[in-house]
């Protein structure tokens, strides 16, 4: 991986990201932000579980990285493990196919991958960072097709694999955390942000990014031969996702603002919506905050603290362009509030589901999520939607 500061061109992007993130730069709809209506009541009916042991599953998940659903139904699931596995499911839930696997043959991995997303006639894709190779598997078995090499060019590093489109795919690029100086020690990159870009069939890429967006809030450190992070109490981060209509969705949750690009930039717009931030308790900061490392303590207390939850948590993109916002609840609240907003900012329905549950996917009439946290072993949850 190369850990070396970027050239001047991209020095001068990060003192303008903010700008193209939050006002478009004259690109982007500038009108006011939407609040009309509340959206009617969407009902989420429970419909299939995978890896429910209470249920007698005999394929249990690890920590879930990511779902994705291909046109029949077909679920496929990452695990995020120390080395990914990838498996995918029928409509039922019965057990297919492993997709991929460790090792370095064709279609193998040596180390975390990314994805799975689907394409163009339900091909499947990974992302083998070790190798900067796009991973192609038959949408039919599942069976390893080709790889695409996306060239590294330069000091930069390419993650996350965001989607697939009908001629490419959507991808991240920036510097890492840790640089290395010129005295080979470990220095800290203060101007972290990630380029949006469209990749080619090729594997080549444009220079000019689709869009800018901060990375996530942490706060990195190097302290003689450690590096690593503390985490910030109900930080902010990006969330990227792409939708069948070959549109790039990216925002910054502190709002809910989100940017909508086309593959060659010419089309660009933001959807907003007005919304009543929630407060944090002083409970909740504590609880969050907790730090027995007297180092990390330190480094935590140089952060201004939240006095706000983020605005939203994540957002899934379903077949009509629709997004599907998790918002942040209350203290103590067991549920959560989804809303769904068209492309012109107007609330058009709304739901909840349990707090542990991330929607990833949503197709064919239904909804696929992942239940992960209270305690309860990972598990993939379907549901059929009812407007």
């Amino acid at each position: 991986m190369n850990i070396q500061m970027r050239n001047g061109y991209l020095a001068i992007l990060v003192i303008l990201f903010c700008g193209m993130l939050l006002v478009g730069c004259g690109h982007y709809d500038t009108g006011p932000a939407q609040g009309e209506g509340q959206g009617a009541l969407v009902t989420l009916k429970e419909v299939l579980r995978l890896g429910d042991e209470a249920t007698g599953d005999t394929i249990l998940f690890g920590p879930i990285a990511q779902i994705a659903v291909n046109g029949h139904g077909d679920i496929l699931v990452s695990e995020a493990a120390r080395v990914s596995l990838v498996r995918a499911f029928g409509a039922d839930g019965t057990f297919l196919s492993q997709v991929g696997g460790q090792g370095q043959g064709p279609g193998e991995y040596e180390d975390y991958v990314e994805g799975p997303v689907i394409g163009i006639e339900d091909s499947v894709y990974l992302w083998d960072s070790w190798t900067s190779r796009i991973l192609i598997y038959d949408p039919e078995n599942f069976s390893y097709v080709q790889s695409v090499h996306v060239a590294e060019e330069g000091l930069t590093t390419i993650d996350p694999l965001i989607g697939a489109i009908k001629d490419g795919w959507y991808m991240g690029i920036g510097l890492p955390t840790f640089l290395i100086s010129d005295d080979g020690s470990l220095t800290v990159n203060d101007n972290r942000y990630t380029e949006l870009i469209k990749v080619n069939r090729d594997g080549s890429y444009q220079k000019d990014p689709l869009g800018i967006i901060p990375d996530g809030e942490v706060i990195p450190f190097v302290q003689g031969p450690r590096a690593g992070f503390v985490g910030i109490p109900f930080a902010r981060s990006p969330v990227l996702a792409s939708g069948l209509d070959d549109m790039l969705y990216y925002g910054w949750n502190d709002a809910i603002e989100i940017m909508t690009v086309s593959t060659d930039g010419s089309a660009r717009d933001t959807i907003r919506y007005e919304h009543e931030p929630v407060p944090i308790t002083n409970a909740e900061m504590a609880e969050a905050s907790h730090e027995e490392d007297p180092f990390r303590l330190q480094l935590l207390a140089t952060h201004e603290p939240h006095k706000t939850k983020p605005a939203f948590q994540t957002f899934v993109v379903d077949e009509m362009s629709r997004i599907w916002i998790k918002l942040s609840g209350s203290e103590g609240a067991t549920e959560a509030e989804w809303l769904v907003l068209n492309r012109e900012s107007n609330a058009v329905g709304r739901t909840t589901l349990p707090v542990a549950v991330n929607l990833e996917a949503i197709r064919g009439g239904y909804a696929y999520g992942v239940h992960q946290g209270d305690g309860d072993a990972p598990m993939v949850v379907v549901y059929e939607i009812r407007e």
